[in-house]
């Protein structure tokens, strides 16, 4: 335990004194932090314009009508136009063209006395002019108005009338898959870089080891077995500070800007993650980690030059990406309970993906979970096991990579 313990210690210390895991580190923290703050930011910025220009940016559109009321409504169309000025005018018709032509308008409206018609005057002709649009609601919103009034409806009941809420609710009679999706998605996009980026880590630092005979030395004061462990355990607890930074920057920026994510339901979907699934979370996460750091670590002791690792992790990768495309794909489709999924979820070296994403976007039998849950831990171990073995006698072989035989025959003779 002494040796393990100071073989973390030491490769802990690599990681957190390494520039580039730091920079990275921050980097990502700074921009899952920096993206979550953008909406505020972008709307101060644009509230400090408007209010900085506002009077210079004001447009003014005019208004003339035979309606008796004049200044009510006045007051209620400057309110659907908060960005121009709103003025009644009793110039003629060919007096406000004139004035508009002369740009000292911007636009007018000729309304009816009955509110139910109007024509507009603009100097520029556009495929979609939001102007006609906001008069044509605030005319209806308007006449309903004063129809509800003139009929013996005071502001209150006519305010009920026009506002009135229609509330909704949702239930699905099984899991919740459409928003699961992104809980499912989350967790095997960042397994899969994890175990890519920190199971390479490993690979690269036995071999680095072994190159510059580093190992040697290590050797004669610490088991192999201390060695690999202390490696895999540094990496696990340096991919873990990483993550838990970066995302608990992102929800300590969500929020604190919440307010400017309502309605988004993949933000809201990512940071209201359900207490159900954190078990099984962390349960397939590190189990899925340990069992890829130890086929890391292992395929990595068999190599003794770094133009070498890519053949000897191969193998391992081709079935860790096996999982994840199938996963991805069966999310995308939404067909997470196939054939191919249901035996990949009870394979070990597939499961940590395979099943949280049934699990997340479906209901899975309880038998199911529990084999495959106790097919990962039991594999995982044995895993283990055979890992330290073939580490031992791994990271004292020098020159041309050895054969599984070779290795399976200098086991049984240590």
């Amino acid at each position: 335990m002494k040796q393990f313990l100071i073989i973390l210690k030491h490769e802990l210390a690599g990681y957190f004194k390494n520039k580039v895991f730091l920079i990275t580190t921050l980097v990502l923290v700074l921009g899952a932090a920096g993206f979550l703050t953008a909406p505020r930011i972008i709307e101060t910025i644009k509230t400090k314009q408007t209010s900085e220009t506002a009077q210079e940016d004001k447009k003014q559109i005019l208004i003339k009508t035979t309606y008796q009321d004049k200044e009510q409504l006045n007051s209620f169309l400057s309110q659907r136009f908060p960005q121009q000025y709103v003025k009644i005018t009793n110039d003629s018709v060919d007096q406000i063209k004139s004035t508009i032509k002369d740009k000292h308008a911007d636009s007018a409206f000729i309304i009816e006395q009955d509110l139910k018609s109007f024509t507009y005057l603009t100097n520029v002709a556009t495929i979609y002019d939001a102007n006609i649009q906001i008069m044509n609601k605030a005319l209806k919103d308007f006449y309903t108005t004063a129809y509800l009034k003139s009929h013996g409806l005071n502001p209150n009941q006519i305010a009920e009338v026009q506002n009135q809420e229609i509330t909704q609710k949702l239930e699905f009679v099984s899991q919740d898959g459409s928003k699961n999706y992104w809980y499912a998605y989350v967790m095997v996009f960042v397994l899969y870089m994890v175990v890519i980026i920190f199971g390479q880590k490993v690979t690269m630092s036995v071999v680095t080891e072994k190159t510059s005979r580093a190992m040697e030395v290590l050797i004669t004061s610490a088991s192999p077995i201390a060695l690999m462990f202390g490696k895999i355990s540094a990496s696990c607890i340096a991919g873990l500070v990483q993550i838990i930074a970066i995302f608990g920057s992102a929800q300590a920026a969500y929020l604190l800007n919440k307010s400017y994510f309502e309605g988004n339901a993949i933000v809201e979907a990512i940071f209201n993650f359900p207490t159900s699934l954190v078990g099984f979370l962390l349960i397939f996460f590190l189990l899925g980690y340990l069992i890829y750091s130890f086929l890391y670590g292992a395929m990595g002791s068999t190599v003794s030059k770094v133009e070498d690792i890519s053949s000897a992790i191969m193998l391992v990768q081709l079935v860790f990406v096996l999982g994840f495309v199938v996963s991805m794909f069966s999310m995308s489709s939404g067909e997470v309970n196939t054939p191919l999924m249901q035996v990949l979820s009870i394979f070990p070296f597939t499961s940590p993906m395979v099943m949280f994403t049934r699990i997340a976007m479906s209901e899975v039998p309880a038998v199911e979970v529990i084999v495959s849950i106790l097919a990962l831990i039991v594999t995982t171990g044995i895993i283990g096991v055979i890992a330290a073995k073939i580490y031992r006698v791994g990271v004292l072989m020098y020159g041309t990579r050895p054969t599984m035989r070779g290795i399976i025959k200098a086991i049984r003779e240590n």
